[in-house]
């Protein structure tokens, strides 16, 4: 009977070790639970700040080239004077008269480096110093679209807007094809 008594207090201290246990990883398991929570929250907090910053990326970049324009399929020459060859793009087949005095470009170059072999000319990027100088340009642009030359003009955007007016694309064809006024504005597509 004593023996039985001592086994009953062992397992009765067994079971309430077990509880003490149990109870000590409920309190571990709470705690480690809190901080995932945490976590979690930290984790969608700098996934939204990330994309908040993303777009403040992009939106700076676009902004720093506002006053830029993209020459296209202009013929490419060693030792090259690409503002030269801008200002003489626009006199000759944009009639722009005096060019070189009138339209100041803050710089200007070809876009990436050449490579051997490669015969398609590299756009060439313009900074104009003054906002309507581009915009007078753009809109004399179409002019070139009556020339052999197939030199063309675009404005230039950071990559991702690149993208989505990409894929817009289609949808702006489309409404112009129904007669619609459509109107790209850097990564939007109005629809009137």
């Amino acid at each position: 009977m004593e023996n039985i008594q001592t086994e009953l207090k062992e397992v009765r201290k067994s079971i309430e070790y077990a509880h003490s246990e149990i109870d000590d990883l409920k309190k571990e398991n709470e705690k480690k639970a809190q901080v995932q929570r945490e976590t979690t929250e930290r984790i969608n907090k700098l996934e939204a700040d990330n994309v908040t910053l993303l777009y403040s990326v992009i939106d700076l970049k676009a902004r720093s080239m506002r006053d830029n324009l993209l020459f296209y399929n202009m013929p490419e020459e060693n030792d090259e004077n690409t503002t030269a060859m801008i200002h003489k793009l626009l006199e000759e087949k944009l009639g722009f008269e005096d060019a070189a005095m009138k339209i100041k470009i803050d710089r200007s170059h070809r876009l990436g480096k050449k490579k051997r072999g490669e015969t398609k000319a590299r756009p060439i990027v313009a900074k104009f110093n003054f906002h309507q100088d581009k915009v007078s340009i753009m809109r004399n642009a179409k002019k070139l679209k009556d020339t052999a030359s197939r030199i063309g003009i675009s404005e230039q955007f950071p990559e991702e807007i690149v993208r989505e007016r990409k894929r817009l694309y289609p949808e702006f064809k489309k409404a112009r094809r129904n007669n619609l006024k459509a109107t790209l504005v850097r990564d939007k597509l109005f629809i009137n």
